[in-house]
């Protein structure tokens, strides 16, 4: 289709009815208690409103994303030694969550890892799952929690596999076994040679997005739990895609994986609040786009500006389907019959602590009402007081190349200069995406809408919509007269359901527990160890040890960049017995 007609296609008025086009919940509803599908050892869910079918779409469901050629990552050895590099225990040491094979996972993949396409053309790619799902252990029993933050390392995920494919590619007996498998035991010299070449060449793509966000060996670590996805996305948006591999900027800023319930519903997300949701969910539907070109989906922005609108590998409609899952997930209640009980009388006294310290800035929404839609508060940076890098990375401006002179929105929005922050050169590169499948992204909107609503219409020109959402992004349509607020300077605060199963915690991980937050910056901890799953219930938190057998360790040092624990000091002057009774009611959210 031409851009001219896709264009029409666009801008023609549209009044749908949400009927048809349902990604509603199918399958039974998952019980509190029951075991989940694939899990390994005792794994239990919790009731988070979601469906059998909803869990596992969610985890298995392509959204594009693109690392290798998908029967080489069921071939590839670890480089050291001969175990599929996909072997659960190494999965499970990099901290995803293995699982073993079912109806939804024919090849026992990891949970949030799935094939993208078919036949030789099929990739292995992440889903949201990877990055926003986990498992917290108490006693031998694992508590899966479905929109939780991974604590999946991401950094040494993408290291492993580039070392473990430039070992196939240089070792005669590894690249033998690889190619037996991926090409069969009838297979040419000449294919041996194609595909020796091929492994090369996708191993030097991926070490170089390596480099681009780790240039420097004394960069500090993200280690479990975190990613500089902001980081990340703009180097592919403006360095790799772009075609300016000196572009890069050293991904400095790793943040947590946010929790997921409740995302659909606020006005805004991301840590500094800078990605509307509306109108229409048009805004969830840039945001995913822009997530999976982080994550290695695949994009070309053609040198001719005159051409609006970009291939790309965006599963465009299933990145409907999966928001309008998540617009039905629910937050995971403590679990009495698993954890220790709460103490009613110790919460009771902590929600009037909650009142005075929290509730202005984290709205408490009961767990019936999270369908409904709600404002998050933004808080300036010089107020809240914590880590600045994500902020500082946002903003720093670099050279926008194929993107300049066209306009943020490709059809409306401000012209990118020269020299461009990150944000509307991915509103560009994900719209344009958009473009080129325009009923499919039609569809993926009302997909999208449809998960937070029961019935209703979009109406109007999904083009307006879109404009809209474009200077939602910009700030233009927020009315503000501060400025640090009206440049994006801000954290986001939300409301804290489910908080006790979302540790560590501040924007960037920096502080363990939930009893540490409610200490002065000063008293806590410098240093403490990531790695354990098991819960500590009375700090609220996973337990700190640098010592625990058979379980790789990271040192999280609050002293390097980007891991601040400094600022949101609220609650800080509580004694011990009231700041004990204020985790007390946050395990109740």
């Amino acid at each position: 289709m031409s851009t001219l007609k896709k264009s029409v296609v666009l801008c023609a008025a549209v009044t749908l009815s949400l009927a048809g086009c349902s990604a509603m919940q199918r399958g039974p509803k998952i019980q509190e208690g029951s075991e989940v599908i694939g899990g390994i050892g005792k794994v239990v869910n919790l009731d988070q409103n979601w469906t059998t079918d909803s869990q596992q779409a969610f985890y298995f469901t392509t959204q594009g994303s693109r690392i290798l050629p998908y029967a080489w990552y069921l071939a590839l050895e670890q480089a050291n030694n001969q175990t599929l590099f996909r072997d659960n225990d190494h999965i499970a040491a990099l901290r995803y969550i293995p699982s073993k094979k079912s109806s939804w996972n024919p090849d026992g993949l990891a949970v949030g890892f799935v094939k993208d396409g078919q036949g030789k053309q099929a990739w292995m790619g992440f889903t949201c799952a990877a990055c926003h799902t986990t498992q917290v252990h108490y006693k031998n029993t694992g508590i899966r929690i479905d929109g939780g933050p991974s604590l999946g390392d991401f950094e040494n995920f993408n290291i492993e596999l580039v070392d473990a494919m430039n070992a196939t590619y240089k070792s005669d007996t590894k690249f033998t076994r690889f190619a037996k498998s991926v090409l069969g035991n009838n297979a040419t010299p000449n294919d041996k040679t194609m595909l020796r070449n091929q492994l090369l060449q996708q191993s030097l793509v991926l070490a170089q997005r390596n480099k681009i966000n780790h240039p420097d060996k004394n960069q500090p670590h993200y280690g479990y739990g975190r990613v500089d996805a902001i980081g990340a996305i703009f180097n592919q948006i403006l360095s790799k895609f772009n075609d300016l591999p000196n572009n890069g900027r050293i991904s400095n800023a790793p943040v947590s994986y946010p929790f997921l319930w409740g995302t659909h519903q606020s006005d805004v997300v991301q840590w500094t609040g800078f990605a509307p949701n509306g109108p229409y969910s048009l805004g969830a539907l840039v945001r995913n786009g822009g997530e999976v070109l982080g994550v290695y989906g695949q994009l070309d922005i053609p040198n001719d500006k005159s051409v609006k609108h970009y291939k790309s590998s965006l599963q465009i409609k299933n990145l409907g389907r999966l928001e309008s899952w998540v617009a039905q997930l629910r937050s995971p209640i403590w679990p009495a019959e698993i954890l220790p009980p709460i103490d009613p009388a110790k919460a009771e006294k902590g929600q009037t602590h909650y009142n005075k310290y929290c509730l202005s800035c984290h709205q408490v929404i009961p767990w019936s009402e999270q369908d409904q839609k709600y404002k998050a508060v933004l808080t300036p940076l010089s107020k809240i007081g914590t880590d600045p890098q994500e902020i500082i990375n946002v903003v720093k401006l670099r050279d926008a190349g194929k993107f300049v002179g066209r306009k943020e929105g490709v059809l409306f929005g401000d012209t990118i200069p020269a020299k461009t922050a990150g944000l509307p050169a991915l509103v560009n590169a994900v719209i344009g995406s958009l473009l080129e499948h325009p009923l499919e992204s039609l569809e993926a909107a009302i997909i999208e809408y449809e998960g937070g609503k029961d019935s209703g219409a979009i109406s109007g020109s999904l083009n307006k919509h879109l404009e809209t959402t474009v200077s939602m992004y910009n700030r233009k349509s927020l009315p503000t007269d501060d400025k640090e607020v009206a440049k994006g300077m801000v954290y986001k605060a939300r409301p804290l359901t489910g908080i006790w199963a979302t540790a560590p915690y501040m924007h960037n991980g920096s502080i363990p527990n939930l009893a540490e937050v409610l200490l002065p910056a000063k008293k806590r901890s410098t240093v403490f160890y990531l790695g354990s799953r098991e819960l500590d219930p009375v700090k609220v938190g996973f337990v700190s040890d640098p010592n625990l057998p058979d379980t790789k360790v990271f040192k999280f040092d609050t002293r390097l960049t980007g891991n601040s624990n400094s600022g949101h000091e609220y609650g800080t002057n509580l004694s011990d017995e009231e700041r004990q009774e204020l985790v007390e009611y946050l395990k109740t959210l």
